[in-house]
């Protein structure tokens, strides 16, 4: 299994085997009108992108997005599951 990471807005990541799956999940737990399709933002996040962001926890300790994915399957985590979500 291999567990990627994807924009679904400009605010949220969700982590799973296809940006498919995720949207379908994603519905699954919120409604319908969650995950509206928009190509032009959901996509799959690149390498650079991976090692780029940052996710920081509620203790406020911070990983890259490739560091918290690690360790998330490390822990034998369920996918897919939301990842990551950007507070305003």
């Amino acid at each position: 299994m291999s567990i990627r990471i994807f924009k679904m807005d400009d605010m949220e990541w969700w982590a799973g085997e296809s940006l498919e799956v995720c949207i379908a999940e994603g519905r699954r737990q919120c409604g319908a009108d969650c995950c509206p399709d928009n190509p032009n933002e959901q996509r799959e996040l690149s390498d650079e992108e991976m090692r780029r962001l940052t996710f920081i926890d509620e203790d406020d300790s911070r990983r890259t997005f490739a560091e918290e994915l690690a360790r998330r399957i490390e822990a034998g985590e369920t996918f897919p599951q939301p990842f990551a979500a950007e507070d305003w």
